[in-house]
């Protein structure tokens, strides 16, 4: 009888313990594991939004030299990419008249002056990018024979949509990047007085007298459009939105473990700042710059240093 009943209290007992143990491993789960985050104080910056407008290069002056007379190159010393000054002798002519000339000075030796090289000048200085004519070749009087280019006179074409017509106008400060990677500072020096009928965008000029580039180079050319010297800014990945991109939120860290969900308005942006506003946010709050994605309101966190 004893046995037995000291086999039911200790049967009552496993019991027990054994329904302790089972609430104490529910209740371990039922606690998550704090989320690991790493976080970024709110900044106050110089932010600039820019607007990117694709160029190209080109020279404005561009002088053909024309022979002035009929007849055939008699000397041409120059190529394509060749430096001639104004002035140099770019080819020399003979006529057919000096040919049948030349028989004739044997018998008068006062028209040897007559059969002399006519000469070719430059009218420009600079680079020559077309040759039409070699030596030997018959010409008309008036054929282009050679385009000079003058570099100084190199600029880059930007087309800008009507709509930035006050963003953009003749001093602002661009940058000019080429795709070697290099960036020019410069300044918009002209406008060209019309509109591009299909594209509704006007030429800006923007002058390169300095700088050795090739003609019909490509470039994107950058300039500000809305700048805050003193703008509330949040990194880019820290900043969150719905699928409609309606609305915006970061997770603000509160006693150094709460994630709390706080609404947002983007404004200004750059490659890497967004300029934001809100009541619930002042400088140097901390938010979660990552491991924030899909995170609920109140989430338990764990900073990551």
């Amino acid at each position: 009888m004893v046995l037995q009943y000291l086999k039911n209290i200790t049967i009552i007992l496993l019991i027990f313990i054994a329904t302790g143990c089972k609430k104490t491993s529910e209740t371990k789960a039922a606690q998550k594991a704090p989320i690991t985050v790493s976080v970024v104080n709110v900044q106050q910056n110089d932010i600039k939004e820019y607007l990117t407008f694709n160029g190209v290069t080109q020279y404005q002056k561009k002088e053909n030299i024309r022979s002035n007379v009929t007849g055939y190159i008699s000397y041409m010393p120059y190529k394509i990419g060749d430096h001639i000054g104004l002035g140099n002798t770019f080819a020399s002519l003979r006529t057919k008249e000096q040919d049948a000339l030349k028989e004739a000075v044997k018998i008068d030796s006062s028209l040897a002056k007559f059969i002399g090289p006519i000469q070719i000048s430059s009218n420009a200085t600079g680079i020559i990018t077309v040759l039409t004519a070699t030596k030997n070749d018959y010409v008309a009087e008036g054929d282009v024979l050679a385009t000079v280019v003058q570099p100084k006179t190199l600029v880059v074409q930007v087309n800008v949509p009507y709509e930035y017509e006050g963003a953009v106008k003749i001093g602002s400060v661009c940058e000019i990047k080429l795709q070697n990677g290099q960036t020019l500072t410069a300044k918009i020096t002209g406008t060209l007085p019309t509109i591009d009928p299909t594209a509704q965008s006007q030429v800006f000029l923007i002058a390169l007298p300095d700088i050795a580039l090739p003609e019909n180079l490509n470039v994107q050319v950058r300039t500000i459009y809305k700048e805050d010297a003193e703008a509330l800014t949040i990194p880019k990945k820290a900043l969150q939105t719905n699928e409609l991109l309606t609305d915006y939120w970061v997770m603000k860290i509160i006693n150094d473990s709460l994630a709390i969900k706080v609404s947002v308005t983007p404004a200004l942006k750059n490659d890497s700042l967004v300029q934001i506003s809100s009541r619930d946010l002042k400088l140097e709050d901390k938010i979660i710059l990552e491991g924030a994605y899909q995170m609920q309101d109140s989430t338990i966190v764990s900073i990551h240093n």
